[in-house]
This record gives C-alpha cells, sequence and structure tokens, in this order.
C-alpha cells in the first residue's frame, strides 16, 4: 500500500475497502486503473453521484440500468450500518463495490469460495429486493425478470410478461415446494435465493466492465 502511484489516495487500513481489496490481491497498478476510472466518471471531484453514470452510453440501453446504478449507491452493498441509499459515493465506496466483481483466484479453498460466491449473491439479492425490506417479493421477482427480457427487441411485451410469470412461479416452486390452499408465501429470503442459484456459474458471469479507461462502454 505504500506503493501507490501518480496521486492515487490512500485507503485507510481496517476499512471495508482494504479488506475486500486485500481479498482481490490487487496491485498498485490495478488500483491506479481504477482511480483513474473514478476519476473518469466523477468528472474530477472526489464523489460520484448518479447523474456521472449518464456518461456511460452503452449503460443508457441497458434494460436493468436504473438497478444498476441503484445498486451503486445501496448502503447494503456499500457494507455500511445503515439502510437506504447514499446521495454520493467516493473512491473508497467505489472500491468497495468493485470489490464483488473480482475474479475468482486458482488458490481459493472452498471456504473462500462459497464466501466469495456468497457475496456476490447477496449483492445480486439486493438489487431484486427492491424495498430493502430482507425479502424478494414474488412480483420484485417477477419486475426485474420483466425488465431484463424487455431489451430483447424480437419479444413481444406479453411475450416477455409470460415468461416472467413462468419465472416467478418457478422461484416460488423452488422455495416453498407445493404450496397449500391457504398458505402466503411472503417473499424470496436469501436462503431461498441461494437455492435458487445453485449450480449457476455466478462467479464468472457476474462482472462489470468498468477498466476500460479509454472509453466507458459496457456494464452489465
Amino acid at each position: 500500500w505504500g506503493q501507490a502511484q501518480m496521486g492515487v489516495p490512500r485507503v485507510p487500513r481496517g476499512s471495508a475497502s482494504v479488506t475486500s481489496l486485500l481479498s482481490l490481491a490487487v496491485t498498485s497498478e490495478q488500483i491506479e486503473h481504477l482511480h483513474r476510472r473514478f476519476k473518469q466518471l466523477s468528472q474530477d471531484q472526489l464523489t460520484i453521484r448518479k447523474e456521472n453514470f449518464d456518461s456511460i452510453p452503452d449503460l443508457e440501453f441497458n434494460p436493468i440500468r436504473g438497478k444498476i446504478v441503484h445498486a451503486f449507491f445501496d448502503k447494503r452493498n456499500l457494507r455500511q450500518e445503515s439502510d437506504g441509499l447514499a446521495e454520493e459515493i467516493n473512491f473508497e465506496d467505489f472500491l468497495t463495490i468493485m470489490s464483488y466483481f473480482r475474479p475468482i483466484e486458482m488458490n481459493m479453498d472452498e471456504e473462500q469460495l462459497d464466501r466469495f460466491r456468497k457475496e456476490k449473491l447477496k449483492f445480486l439479492f439486493h438489487m431484486y429486493d427492491s424495498d430493502h425490506d430482507g425479502k424478494i417479493t414474488l412480483q420484485e421477482y417477477r419486475n426485474v425478470v420483466e425488465e431484463l427480457l424487455s431489451g430483447n427487441p424480437h419479444l413481444e411485451k406479453e411475450s416477455a410478461r409470460s415468461i416472467a410469470d413462468g419465472a416467478m412461479m418457478e422461484a416460488a416452486s423452488i422455495c416453498v415446494g407445493q404450496m397449500g390452499p391457504d398458505q402466503v408465501y411472503e417473499g424470496i429470503t436469501f436462503e431461498d435465493f441461494l437455492k435458487m442459484w445453485q449450480g449457476i456459474d455466478i462467479e464468472t458471469k457476474m462482472h462489470v466492465r468498468f477498466l476500460n479507461v479509454d472509453t466507458i462502454a459496457h456494464c452489465y
């Protein structure tokens, strides 16, 4: 950390970002690269606000653009004690968010891989849980699936809605099995969410292309 170069701000030891970055095993060069990306997004300011994401051209066409931007300011993802959304994030916060998208390291043992996977899925869970109540209602789940499908120009709106409805019912069946006629399902807990994603390679599929400093192009 004493070798940070070219004006890259030092992140205080003991912070959430230091813990995240140490698990990343990043180099001074990679921190510098992230700092250039941060400065590009913030337009050389000390913090990033939601409107700064308007400078990412391809993000404009992402069907879940709002949820992606929302996730960067979600205090749960920033590992803060309070709930809700931050008005702005600094470089340390930016590093904390980027740590969720770190790649698998070859020397990870099973316990580390399990923790790694759960961190990524927790971040994704927060994107679905739009009202921050710790549960994803079936309607919230349906809404996200429908939003994702809305980006397909070859899929009619009614077809997208039908697929989203099917995904919602499948989620319910995975979480609670056969429900009784009087049973009310309150929502998908994080434990349920882990069941739903069992066997899916979230470790390599979940990423954000924020590291290309030449152009702010892709985020998915």
